[in-house]
């Protein structure tokens, strides 16, 4: 074979492995394409089941809520009201000492009355549709401060707005399960929530004086708190950051799109 024959079959297979090779690239990256493509839409199907799941369950969660409400609003409430008027009832004739006694069991069920009727409304999230955001917490920290246990207080910045009423019972409830946790475990004496509407979001802080927790530590109570508003949060597309140290409170900030 002739040295011009060698070059040419030279030449002819290095161009066949060289078309070979760039088929097989642009194979794999095709492949590759339709793989991430795949992949993307099998995570937005998860992402999106999951999402309804979390929907249907918070769903779920407010019918519960409001048929608490109605009972006590309704029943528990009613019983009060008979037991507060039958002890009325009851003073009437008695000697002066024993008025006395009466009178201040009357004055208790009539406090334990109103906190049971303050506490159905804030359970109902048809209150929280009605009266909005910012008079919802206003009279869930009125409740608090009668309780005598801590100091809470509401500032709001900027112009006020409304959301969505699914944006608002969402993010009551957020604030509602940080104050509630406050309450219970971190023996705060003060509690803040500073509302702040800029033109495109509505951040929220809410901060206590509390003996904090970790925040890592899903194992407990407060761990399937910070996992509800989590959950909670990324179904309106809000921002959620908690910080706790232990012994130094705990904040929370949203950002929630105000569209």
């Amino acid at each position: 074979m002739e040295q011009t024959e060698v070059q040419i079959l030279i030449f002819v297979t290095t161009i066949i492995v060289l078309i070979l090779a760039i088929t097989l690239i642009i194979f794999f990256f095709y492949f590759q394409q339709k793989k991430t493509v795949y992949l993307i839409k099998q995570r937005e199907t998860q992402q999106r089941f999951e999402e309804e799941i979390t929907k249907s369950k918070l769903e779920i969660q407010e019918q519960a809520l409001q048929n608490i409400s109605w009972e006590i609003h309704d029943n528990v409430g009613q019983l009060l009201s008979v037991a507060k008027m039958q002890l009325n009832m009851i003073q009437i004739g008695l000697p002066e000492e024993q008025q006395s006694k009466i009178k201040e069991t009357g004055e208790i069920v009539g406090k334990s009355l109103q906190e049971l009727r303050g506490l159905a409304k804030s359970l109902n999230p048809d209150t929280i549709k009605n009266k909005g955001l910012i008079e919802s917490i206003t009279l869930e920290f009125e409740r608090y401060n009668r309780l005598n246990s801590l100091k809470a207080t509401l500032n709001v910045i900027n112009e006020v707005y409304n959301l969505s009423n699914e944006k608002e019972i969402i993010l009551f409830r957020i604030i509602q399960e940080f104050c509630n946790n406050t309450l219970k475990y971190s023996n705060a004496k003060e509690l803040k929530i500073e509302l702040n509407f800029t033109s495109n979001t509505l951040d929220i802080l809410i901060e206590d004086d509390g003996v904090g927790f970790d925040s890592n530590d899903t194992s407990n109570q407060t761990g399937i708190g910070l996992y509800n508003m989590k959950s909670r949060a990324n179904l309106i597309g809000a921002k959620f950051e908690l910080n706790s140290v232990v012994n130094n409170g705990t904040k929370l900030h949203l950002s929630c799109p105000k569209d």
